[in-house]
């Protein structure tokens, strides 16, 4: 997908991009208003549709997860728009690298340890390559998996937009790890304390 801010109806148009998918179909992207005249925008609103993501990471709005791999990223990244790409940087956390079957190697240690007691979807929630941001108050962060599938998890509700039943989800389980390791913010928003 190819994002432009100086083409078209975009020209001059703070906060308005437009994504060329590989097919050829254009979309608009308000990222002041948070829409996409995609369909899956319109149908699933509870979702950040992939048009919108795009537009996120290319413009710097949102980082590019320390796991994604630099050369995976198409020839056409960030090329026709006037912004520069962010990548997120380990901040001191758990380190995390990324086996050829997408699941994460880690220490014996930490938060996304696996333990004997846990159950395998809880194992699977520490060991996939997952990315937790906070998405908004109260308690609401975007899930994006390693198939590269996004998913919003109300932490507060204990729902989540992946088909799973909540006492199934890995996602929920997840956030609930990074919460209370510290790894993203509280629900309220607060950063976790040092």
């Amino acid at each position: 997908m190819s994002v432009l801010d100086s083409v078209g109806r975009v020209r001059n148009a703070p906060d308005l991009y437009l994504v060329v998918s590989s097919s050829g179909s254009e979309y608009l992207v308000d990222m002041a208003e948070g829409r996409c005249e995609c369909p899956d925008d319109s149908h699933r609103p509870s979702v950040t549709c992939k048009h919108r993501r795009r537009v996120a990471f290319v413009i710097g709005e949102r980082p590019i997860p320390e796991w994604a791999n630099q050369d995976a990223l198409d020839d056409q990244f960030g090329l026709h728009v006037e912004a520069e790409p962010t990548r997120a940087v380990p901040d001191g956390g758990v380190a995390q690298a990324i086996a050829d079957n997408n699941s994460v190697t880690r220490s014996d240690s930490g938060p996304l340890a696996i333990e004997s007691h846990d159950d395998p979807r809880t194992k699977r929630a520490k060991r996939e390559a997952i990315d937790v941001s906070f998405l908004r108050k109260p308690g609401r962060y975007e899930v994006q998996s390693a198939s590269d599938s996004v998913y919003e998890v109300d932490i507060l509700e204990e729902t989540c937009s992946c088909p799973d039943d909540a006492s199934r989800c890995k996602h929920l389980r997840r956030v609930d790890i990074e919460i209370r390791a510290g790894l993203v913010p509280r629900p309220d928003g607060r950063l976790p304390e040092a």
